[in-house]
């Protein structure tokens, strides 16, 4: 049995670079109905909104930090001493005219550019995903630009689980956890000061004395990730094993 993630597997994602992409657009029909204070504020907080709702979703602050860097980087040919020390490294005509085309609207330009850029990438990480089921084992596949292959072998799993979100609920999906005997598929989810975290078993304990609990870690590269009908594949999975064994 072969199966990969399926479009609706990845939204997320999608929508993230879709939101940068209509956001930019969007951008340069009021970039001149205000001044650039208020509009790099509004700008700001309107990029970092998928940061808080992927921080919500998967506990991952890194996103703050990629935002912000597109952030300055969009704003920095705004500031005059910078464009001008950059404009005065040389004198060559084509120089300055791309300097001066990339300081106009250069956030815009910048965040289109990482839109679909995104979108192109994601679509292409979502494909090298690729899950096989036999009787002995379970083959994981993925990467772009490095192949990661994952072989879990069916003596070794001791449950199988299915996770869903609501969303996923909606749209008819699901991720299929194996479970092994060495805890593959499973780490611990710990609350410091509030917030919630997860660490995959197998890859370092928890620091402190946070209270923590077993839980199943969803994760394209260890999981049959975001497949249809998952509860269905699930019990083929399970046939397979039985029969073998």
């Amino acid at each position: 049995m072969k199966l990969k993630p399926t479009f609706s597997s990845f939204l997320l994602r999608y929508f993230i670079f879709t939101y940068f992409l209509i956001w930019s657009i969007f951008a340069v029909a009021i970039r001149g109905e205000m001044g650039l204070g208020w509009y790099i504020f509004l700008w700001i907080l309107m990029t970092i909104i998928p940061a808080v709702i992927h921080t919500f979703k998967r506990v991952k602050f890194s996103w703050f930090f990629w935002i912000g860097m597109l952030d300055l980087v969009a704003f920095l040919p705004k500031i005059k001493s910078i464009y001008s020390r950059l404009i005065s490294l040389s004198t060559n005509g084509s120089y300055q005219d791309i300097l001066e085309w990339f300081q106009n609207l250069s956030e815009i330009k910048i965040f289109v550019f990482v839109s679909i850029i995104g979108i192109v990438v994601t679509q292409l990480y979502r494909l090298t995903f690729s899950y096989e089921v036999n009787e002995t084992s379970i083959s994981l596949r993925s990467g772009i630009f490095s192949r990661k292959d994952r072989t879990i072998i069916s003596a070794h799993i001791t449950d199988l689980d299915v996770v869903r979100g609501l969303l996923q609920r909606i749209v008819g999906i699901g991720t299929i956890i194996p479970i092994t005997s060495s805890g593959m598929g499973t780490g611990a989810n710990t609350v410091f000061g509030g917030i919630e975290a997860q660490s995959k078993a197998g890859l370092g304990g928890i620091a402190g004395a946070a209270r923590s609990e077993k839980v199943e870690i969803v994760d394209p590269t260890n999981s049959i990730y975001g497949v249809k009908n998952p509860e269905k594949v699930k019990e083929e999975i399970l046939l397979l094993i039985q029969n073998k064994k």
